[in-house]
């Protein structure tokens, strides 16, 4: 049976079951603390035992001194509940607190969702997981290529395998490489995490997330991060596509819809070209007529909080309505990622 595992001096809980490390089960309810490694080496995930039994400490090769011993100091992640818990911990949960690291990955999967995007997943050491926050992206560097930033797409649940969306760019040295050599065990590393495109996790509004193309990948780490929050707040996500493109996680999103009652996907087709040669005028009428349209589904719109990625000189007109409308400007949260 799960028991409570209240935090100090924050004084947020979250549910454990005995089965499970307390870093796991934080990890999985959206909590971040201090970690590195998840198997009991480097000592970052080390909180004091206030109050409470633990069913098991797993062996760890982490050697505690003996002021943190009297204090009954633990690994989170080698420690397991018996009974409800109070524990002191110090929480990771802006980009301030979460340290810069580097780390040699291996490609572990390449998943080829639609012609022309594919996704990637990463796996880093057993001994070095990557902490960040939702939303958050990084830099990977692989044989020899410019660096590139790129959205991390998975959970911060489980920092060893690491998400990545990548759509094919003619004459594009990155993508070429990932369409047409990268292989899996293929090293890469990865150094961040950066950003602050956040979730506000403080606010009760209606959430209100706007993707276009693979800026989905922020997103969809955010919205499994909200999930993971169990927040109650109407969460609605608008992912615009070019018309001849796909929504290659559309499933995905739909099972959202399924299982969860206080979410809506709504896929929406927009006529897209390389912004050198579309019509740029007419795309951001377009755009301009999609944000009013969005807004004209949503009553009390100006107590919403809004989450945009992709191109900032393509929602620049969407952002315009959006604030037209009423909504305070720290209400509307834009990924401004330099990809290159």
């Amino acid at each position: 049976m799960a028991v409570s595992i209240t935090i100090q001096p924050s004084g947020r809980s979250f549910m454990a079951e005995p089965t499970e490390t307390l870093l796991d089960s934080a990890l999985r309810h959206g909590i971040s603390f201090n970690y590195n490694c998840n198997n009991g080496s480097c000592g970052k995930c080390s909180a004091r035992l206030i109050a409470g039994e633990l069913s098991e400490i797993l062996p760890h090769d982490h050697v505690f001194k003996e002021h943190e011993k009297t204090r009954q100091s633990i690994l989170l992640c080698r420690a397991k509940p018996r009974t409800d818990l109070v524990i002191e911990a110090a929480e990771a949960d802006t980009p301030d607190a979460i340290p810069q690291q580097t780390i040699d990955t291996l490609v572990h999967k390449i998943e080829a969702v639609t012609d022309d995007v594919r996704i990637i997943q990463l796996r880093t050491p057993r001994t070095q997981s990557l902490q960040f926050l939702a939303g958050q992206h990084v830099c990977l560097s692989i044989n020899g290529l410019a660096p590139r930033n790129k959205s991390i797409a998975s959970c911060p649940c489980n920092g060893m395998y690491l998400q990545f969306h990548v759509r094919e760019v003619p004459g594009d040295a990155f993508s070429e490489y990932v369409f047409n050599d990268l292989k899996p065990r293929e090293k890469i590393n990865v150094s961040g995490p950066y950003g602050d495109f956040l979730l506000n996790e403080s606010s009760q509004n209606p959430i209100l997330f706007v993707a276009f193309d693979t800026g989905m990948a922020p997103i969809k780490s955010l919205i499994e991060h909200t999930i993971a929050l169990e927040q109650n707040q109407p969460i609605f996500l608008y992912w615009l596509m070019d018309e001849s493109g796909s929504h290659y996680q559309e499933n995905y999103c739909r099972s959202w819809e399924d299982a969860l009652d206080n979410f809506s996907y709504n896929p929406i087709k927009i006529s897209y070209q390389d912004h050198h040669s579309v019509d740029i005028n007419r795309l951001k009428q377009e755009l301009k007529n999609t944000a009013r349209a969005i807004v004209s589904e949503h009553d009390q719109f100006q107590d919403y909080d809004i989450y945009i990625n992709g191109p900032a000189w393509l929602f620049s007109d969407m952002q315009e309505v959006f604030a037209n409308s009423g909504i305070a400007a720290d209400q509307i949260r834009i990924d401004s990622m330099k990809r290159y």
